[in-house]
C-alpha cells in the first residue's frame, strides 16, 4: 500500500502547531524525528521559522557575544542555532554530573570549564537541572504533579545552583572591573543590576524588568496626557519638572514606597531583584536607581547624587536656559522637586554640613560611588540593624557581594580576608570568580594574597578528594553517623550530621572558648560536623547528640532554609522517632560505611 505524501506547505502548517515548551523536549523531539523521516518531512522540519519560537522560549538567557557569533556562523538559521544550544546543554549537563560525582579540586576545574566555554549560554540548561523534581519526601502536598525524581536529583539541583552562581558572579565581577577604566553614566543600570547576580539572578532579568516598568510608565503618561516627547519637555522647565514628579507618582502607583521603621533596615530592600518585586518599600538609593533608569529611557538627562543622609537624583536639560534641579524620590510624597538655591542648603545644614560644600554633594555620582554606597548600606543593615530572621545563605551572599565591591574599588586587604571566610558557601567560585575574574583587578599585593589563599584551598580540596573515613579503621567507637538527624541535648536545635571525627579536631582556642573539656567526656569523644535547620554550621560533641525526627513542614523546608543540605543528602527516611538522610555521592565516598551503618541504626535502633 502506497502512502501519499502531503503537500510541503501542509507539513509546515502542521509542525507550526507544536507548542514551544520551556522545560520539556516533547515538541522539539517531534521536530527532530521529522528530520529523520521522509524527504518531504525532513525538508519541512528544516524550515528555520519553525524553530524560532522554540528557541526563544527555551533559551531566554545567553552570552551576548557568543549569541552574535552563533547568528553569524549559522546565517541566522534558527534550527542550526537550536541544535548548537542543545549541544551546549548536553555538554554542560555532562560536566555537571561529573561535579556531582567527583570530589575535591577536580570539581573546581569543572566549574571553570563551564564558565570559560559557555558562560551564560549554559544558563537555561542549568536552571532546568536546578529545578529537577525532588524525591517524594520533600514535595509540598497539593503541589502540581511532577515526574519522578531522577537519580541524584537533590545533589544535581545543589551543584547546578552553585554553577549558576559562579557564572553570574564571574560576569558581575568582570562588569565592575570595567568601571575602573570606563565609568560612564550609562554603566549605572548594568553595574547596579549585577549586585543581584550574587543571588543567582542574571542582570539581563533586572534590565528586562526596568524595560517593562518604562513601558508601563509610558502608558501611565499617555493615559494622563503627560508629555512624552523629549523635544517638548526638556526645553521647558515646568514641563520637565512635571514629567519627573510624574515618574515618582507612577512608581508609587506601582507599589514602590519609602520604607519606614524596621522596613528601612531590611536587608532585602538593598538588592535590585527584590526591590523591583517583593520589597518595593525600599531605601533612597534603590528608588533613585529605578527613577534614573526610567528617566533616561524616556529621554531625560538624570543621574544619582551621592548626597549625605539620602541619595537624590539630579536632572539637567540640554537647554542652557533650563536650570538643573534635584528629585527626592524617597520624599516625593511630600516634595519631589528640590532646587539648588532654595532647598539643598537646608538639607545640608540638617546633615551638619556647611553650605560652602554644596558643589561636592550635588555633582552627579559615578557608578562606582553608588556601588560602594550600596555595599556599605548592606553591611550596615547586617551589623547595626538586624531586622527579623534572615536565612544564613542570604546573609553570607549579601556579605559576599558587598565585600567583593569594596575589595575591587577600595583595594583593602581586610575585605579580601573576609571574602575567604565566606567562600565555603560558594566553593565553585574559587577559580572562575576569584582567580580568573577578581585577581586581575587587584593591586599586586592583593593579587599575591588572593592567589596564595586560592592555591591553599585547591591543595586542601585535592587532599579531600583522596580522604576516606572507613569505620573499620577506627580505634574507638563513633556511635552516630553521617546522615543522622539529631536534636542538641543542651541547646535544643535540630541538626543534620555531614561529617565526624573520632575526637575533637578543633583548634585549641575554640576548645577553650566552648568549654569542651568541661563535658563529661571532654575532647576525647567523637565530634560531629552538622548543619542546623537554619543552615548554620556546628561542631557537636557526641554527648550532645540525641535522636529525633522531623515534622512534615520542616522536611519540606530543608533545602530552603539550609540549601547546603543538598550537597550532602539525597533523600530522607524516618522510623519510630528516628530519621536519617540518604547520602550524596560525595559523602558516600568520604564515609563509605555510614550508609549501611545508618540503615541498620534506623531499623534496629542503636547498633
Amino acid at each position: 500500500m502506497t502512502i501519499r505524501e502531503l503537500p510541503f506547505d501542509l507539513y509546515v502548517q502542521i509542525l507550526e502547531q507544536l507548542t514551544p515548551l520551556t522545560d520539556s523536549d516533547e515538541s522539539i523531539n517531534a521536530l527532530i524525528s521529522c528530520l529523520k523521516a521522509s524527504t518531504s518531512l525532513r525538508t519541512a522540519a528544516s524550515v528555520s521559522r519553525l524553530w524560532e519560537p522554540h528557541y526563544r522560549v527555551r533559551y531566554t538567557i545567553c552570552d551576548p557575544a557568543k549569541e552574535q557569533l552563533r547568528k553569524q556562523s549559522t546565517g541566522g538559521d534558527w534550527r542550526l542555532m537550536y541544535l548548537e544550544r542543545r549541544r551546549i546543554d548536553l555538554e554542560t549537563l555532562g560536566i555537571l554530573f561529573k561535579i556531582v560525582t567527583e570530589r575535591g579540586d577536580r570539581r573546581l576545574e569543572r566549574a571553570r570549564e563551564v564558565n570559560t566555554m559557555f558562560s551564560f549560554d549554559a544558563w537555561n540548561a542549568l536552571e532546568i537541572a536546578a529545578n529537577y523534581p525532588l524525591p517524594e519526601a520533600f514535595r509540598e502536598p497539593g503541589a502540581p504533579e511532577q515526574g519522578p525524581a531522577p537519580p541524584h536529583a537533590v545533589s544535581i539541583r545543589f551543584w547546578a545552583q552553585m554553577l549558576l552562581g559562579a557564572i553570574a558572579r564571574s560576569d558581575a565581577v568582570r562588569t565592575w572591573g570595567e568601571l575602573i577604566s570606563n565609568d560612564t553614566p550609562q554603566a549605572l543600570e548594568l553595574s547596579f543590576a549585577c549586585v543581584s547576580s550574587f543571588f543567582v539572578y542574571p542582570p539581563m532579568k533586572v534590565l528586562s524588568q526596568l524595560e517593562e516598568l518604562t513601558a508601563l510608565c509610558n502608558a501611565y503618561f499617555i493615559e494622563r496626557q503627560i508629555p512624552l516627547d523629549p523635544a517638548e519637555f526638556t526645553s521647558d522647565a515646568g514641563k520637565l519638572r512635571l514629567v519627573c514628579s510624574s515618574i515618582c507618582d507612577f512608581l508609587w502607583s506601582c507599589g514602590f514606597e519609602a520604607a519606614d521603621g524596621q522596613r528601612f533596615h531590611m536587608l532585602q530592600n538593598r538588592f535590585p531583584h527584590l526591590f523591583l518585586t517583593t520589597h518595593k518599600a525600599t531605601i533612597p538609593i534603590s528608588l533613585v536607581y529605578v527613577f534614573v533608569c526610567i528617566a533616561r529611557k524616556m529621554g531625560i538627562t538624570a543621574a544619582p547624587v551621592d548626597f549625605p543622609t539620602r541619595v537624590l537624583a539630579v536632572v539637567s536639560s540640554p537647554d542652557p536656559d533650563v536650570s538643573e534641579f534635584f528629585v527626592d524620590v524617597f520624599g516625593s510624597r511630600t516634595q519631589a522637586i528640590l532646587t539648588l538655591h532654595d532647598d539643598i542648603p537646608h538639607f545640608l545644614i540638617q546633615a551638619g554640613i556647611t553650605a560652602t560644600s554644596t558643589l561636592r554633594w550635588t555633582t552627579p555620582a559615578s557608578s562606582t560611588s553608588m556601588l560602594v554606597r550600596a555595599s556599605r548600606n548592606v553591611l550596615a543593615s547586617v551589623y547595626d540593624f538586624p531586622a527579623g530572621p534572615v536565612p544564613e545563605v542570604v546573609l553570607h551572599t549579601a556579605f559576599y557581594a558587598s565585600l567583593v565591591i569594596n575589595v575591587i574599588f577600595m583595594n583593602n586587604h581586610r575585605y579580601l580576608l573576609n571574602i575567604m571566610k565566606h567562600l565555603n558557601w560558594f566553593l565553585l567560585d574559587l577559580l572562575p570568580v576569584l582567580v580568573d575574574s577578581l585577581t586581575p583587578l587587584l593591586n599586586p599585593h592583593l593579587q599575591e594574597q588572593l592567589t596564595t589563599q586560592c592555591k591553599t584551598i585547591m591543595e586542601d580540596e585535592k587532599e579531600t578528594a583522596t580522604t576516606s573515613h572507613p569505620r573499620s579503621a577506627l580505634t574507638q567507637e563513633v556511635k552516630f553517623f553521617v546522615g543522622m538527624v539529631f536534636k542538641h541535648a543542651a541547646h535544643g536545635y535540630v541538626g543534620y550530621v555531614y561529617g565526624w571525627d573520632p575526637s575533637c579536631a578543633a583548634a585549641e582556642d575554640w576548645i577553650r572558648e566552648m568549654g569542651v573539656d568541661s563535658l563529661s567526656r571532654g575532647r576525647h569523644q567523637p565530634f560531629y560536623r552538622a548543619l542546623t535547620q537554619s543552615g548554620s554550621l556546628r561542631y557537636v560533641a557526641e554527648d550532645n547528640v540525641g535522636t529525633t525526627c522531623l515534622e512534615p513542614a520542616d522536611v519540606r523546608r530543608i533545602f530552603i532554609d539550609a540549601p547546603e543540605a543538598g550537597r550532602y543528602f539525597e533523600d530522607l527516611t524516618q522510623v519510630d522517632g528516628r530519621a536519617r538522610f540518604l547520602l550524596s555521592p560525595e559523602l558516600n565516598a568520604a564515609y563509605p560505611d555510614d550508609e549501611a551503618f545508618g540503615d541498620r541504626w534506623l531499623k534496629q535502633g542503636e547498633v
